[in-house]
């Protein structure tokens, strides 16, 4: 029981420390600077999805915009343009949803999530 109180504690001050140290917008101007490492891209992914967790979309929506911007190809390019048509949707940015699936359905002809991507955009294609 000991170990497991300590254990606990542990994550929790690993926890307060890293959130009371570090403002977490400065890991996307960091991946800005270091933009041609092999982590980037993966940084610029994985911060647009806790923001998007956090229900903070615009910030969310800045971090994959970003992403697909920043970056043509890609193992997260494909990821971040759904991502980015969701989290768009969610702030009511219907022309950016459309055309971050319009770009994804023509740049991933062969990808998995096509049929759902055009359902979508059938969908919020008049909004």
């Amino acid at each position: 029981m000991k170990k497991i109180l300590f254990v606990f504690a542990v994550l929790y001050g690993t926890y307060w420390y890293a959130s009371s140290r570090f403002n977490f917008a400065d890991t996307l101007v960091y991946a800005k600077k270091n933009q041609y490492a092999s982590w980037s891209q993966r940084t610029y992914y994985y911060v647009g999805l806790v923001y998007y967790q956090r229900a903070e979309y615009a910030k969310s929506q800045d971090a994959f915009t970003q992403l697909v911007t920043d970056f043509s190809t890609g193992p997260y390019v494909a990821r971040g343009l759904i991502r980015l048509s969701q989290v768009a949707e969610e702030n009511r940015d219907w022309p950016v949803a459309r055309q971050s699936l319009e770009r994804f359905i023509e740049e991933f002809p062969d990808h998995k999530d096509k049929p759902s991507a055009i359902q979508r955009l059938d969908l919020i294609k008049f909004k």
